[in-house]
């Protein structure tokens, strides 16, 4: 009896490892690449850091910084973000595909969105 209790116990921690495998998750680093409408394509970095249970999402883009606070409801990541001056607030939404995160942006008093994806580095 205590043989297969301890046979079970390993099996599943066994399967929750490949689980967690196979699922990596919203935190980690990230290159972008990403459409800014009527200014063109940017690319940069992104790096995503869980707290509990929230992100904090940092972007580096064109040797400017930007950073914001996200939150995981239904398989999307919403983040609202600033840039280092606070000079404006813009929010972000990403669904994920295995590594890759595909995104839109927009930032309050704007009219049209931006797009992101952002691959595992």
């Amino acid at each position: 009896m205590r043989r297969t209790t301890l046979v079970l116990l390993a099996v599943s921690i066994l399967f929750v490892s490949v689980s967690l495998e196979a699922r990596p998750g919203w935190s980690g680093s990230y290159f972008v690449n990403g459409t800014n409408p009527g200014v063109g394509v940017y690319k940069g970095t992104l790096n995503i850091t869980p707290r509990g249970d929230v992100y904090d999402v940092h972007w580096s883009i064109a040797g400017l910084r930007y950073t914001g606070v996200g939150i995981v409801v239904n398989d999307t990541l919403s983040v609202a973000y600033t840039d280092a001056n606070h000079s404006f607030i813009g929010v972000a939404s990403y669904t994920r595909e295995g590594g890759t995160l595909y995104g839109h942006w927009a930032v309050a008093g704007g009219a049209v969105m931006g797009t992101e994806t952002a691959t595992r580095r």
